[in-house]
């Protein structure tokens, strides 16, 4: 089929780009027009990039003030740009984030890190953003061209999720579990009474919502695939700390889930006995799972949020 062939209407071509509505003067104040609905596009740029870059700057260095290492300001900043489909600012975070960075082998880190938000992020705010938006990260990873090392490791790196089907059902079953626990440790003590009302709903909304996404995506690939168990964590993880953390970004920067926020905000509360005791930021981390700390990342994304 040719391309010219292949071609949607015309009509339908105008149509789907355009916004859901369009600017109208409003019927209860004259003389003013109220906004069009909402694009077809992501966001554009951000009018004053400088700007941006500032904001950037001010939080890695308040979370640095505050004993935080860089995991924690970039998950919160990432998963807030995806949420608010921000491409071009989502490449300007990754642009600060490999001009901080301490060698090579960091800006791997950092990337990597930034790369795992965004697929956490499908659990929070869905598959499209998330696709459109991977993808304009990984635009500034290669704009380096192929031969920079970041841009082959990224490329080299291997899926961690997949999940085999020669082993008797024994990885299924510690998906499961990993599934259960985390949703429990998020939860307790309504996890159970949380599946119920879900379950009222539908009942395959537990079931896809803790087997789908607790399981394999918001749990830790070491805890269920057994290519990746017994390897030390890396530190670009996004693991039980961050992962309240992505989710708190995500839905707060989303706005009209607030009972979710709360959920999560919770969760970052109870996330303080996941903090390793020879975690160099530990203090830091566990000022974090304090109710200043959990002040301090809901403004951190209402600020981000508002910087663009």
């Amino acid at each position: 089929m040719s391309k010219k062939s292949a071609s949607l209407p015309p009509a339908l071509k105008t149509l789907l780009k355009q916004p859901t509505f369009p600017a109208r003067p409003s019927q209860l104040r004259p003389g003013v027009t109220l906004a069009p609905g909402r694009s077809a596009d992501p966001l554009p740029a951000p009018s004053d990039p400088a700007r941006l870059q500032r904001h950037f700057a001010g939080l890695e260095s308040d979370a640095a003030a505050r004993g935080l290492g860089w995991g924690e300001w970039l998950s919160l900043s990432t998963a807030t740009l995806l949420t608010l489909n921000s491409p071009s600012s989502l490449q300007a975070l990754h642009r600060h984030a490999m001009s901080g960075a301490s060698g090579a082998h960091e800006r791997l880190d950092r990337a990597l890190l930034m790369r795992e938000t965004g697929l956490k992020c499908i659990g929070f705010i869905g598959i499209p953003k998330v696709i459109n938006n991977l993808a304009a990260l990984r635009s500034a990873v290669d704009a380096a061209g192929p031969d920079d090392s970041l841009a082959r490791a990224l490329t080299e790196t291997q899926p961690r999720r997949k999940l085999g089907n020669n082993d008797g059902g024994k990885t299924l079953a510690r998906v499961h579990s990993a599934a259960y626990e985390l949703w429990d440790d998020i939860y307790q003590p309504h996890s159970d009474k949380l599946l119920k009302i879900l379950g009222h709903s539908h009942p395959d909304l537990p079931v896809f919502i803790v087997e789908g996404e607790y399981g394999p995506l918001f749990s830790m690939p070491h805890r269920f695939n057994p290519e990746v168990a017994g390897h030390e964590e890396p530190s670009w993880e996004v693991n039980r700390l961050r992962t309240s953390l992505v989710a708190i970004a995500a839905l707060r920067a989303q706005g009209g889930v607030g009972p979710q926020v709360t959920s999560h905000v919770w969760g970052l509360l109870k996330a303080k006995k996941s903090i390793a005791a020879d975690d160099a930021h530990r203090a830091g981390l566990e000022w974090l799972c304090s109710e200043e700390g959990s002040l301090w990342a809901v403004r951190a994304v209402d600020g981000v949020s508002s910087s663009l």
